[in-house]
């Protein structure tokens, strides 16, 4: 539906100079028709196989161990050296 709305606002156009030309409309058109069965065809594909089972798999939670704190400081988190004047 958005590809139709934007056909529409570039019909619209103030200069003609940007305006599209009716080929150019009417191949936006088709595509969006194109693009529009597509998706109507996947979804009642979906619906014949019983449906979309991508929100229902049960994945375990996984949990990563933390690291045990040492005495050496991160070098993530140490500060930079400062340049030494010349």
């Amino acid at each position: 539906m958005w590809r139709v709305v934007e056909v529409a606002l570039a019909c619209i156009e103030p200069f003609s100079a940007y305006r599209p030309s009716m080929i150019d409309i009417v191949r936006e058109l088709e595509d969006a028709l194109i693009i529009e069965n597509n998706a109507s065809e996947y979804l009642r594909s979906m619906d014949s196989f019983g449906g979309s089972n991508r929100f229902s798999i049960d994945r375990p939670i996984v949990t990563l161990p933390l690291p045990t704190p040492t005495s050496e400081p991160s070098s993530l988190l140490s500060q930079p050296a400062l340049p030494q004047p010349r």
